[in-house]
């Protein structure tokens, strides 16, 4: 199975390398990062623990009517 990744953490984790370290690249931050999140998921699978799985967005089609059926199609300006 192929492993997800987390961005947001990953991208989080660079910058805060970043800042702790100013006189380091962003590549080399972004590479420590990535390296980190690698050995973090293979230390899980090592351990048998569960790894963190992003969470599953559900498609809700009836908050896209919404917007449609407040304006309309008469293209009017409301005064939001």
């Amino acid at each position: 199975m192929k492993a997800t990744y987390n961005l947001s953490k990953i991208m989080k984790n660079a910058w805060y390398l970043k800042r702790a370290n100013v006189s380091m690249s962003f590549s080399t931050c972004l590479k420590k990062a990535w390296r980190n999140e690698k050995l973090a998921i293979m230390t899980a699978k090592i351990e048998n623990r569960p790894t963190e799985q992003p969470k599953a967005t559900e498609y809700r089609p009836e908050l896209l009517i919404v917007p449609a059926d407040y304006y309309g199609n008469s293209r009017t300006y409301y005064g939001d």
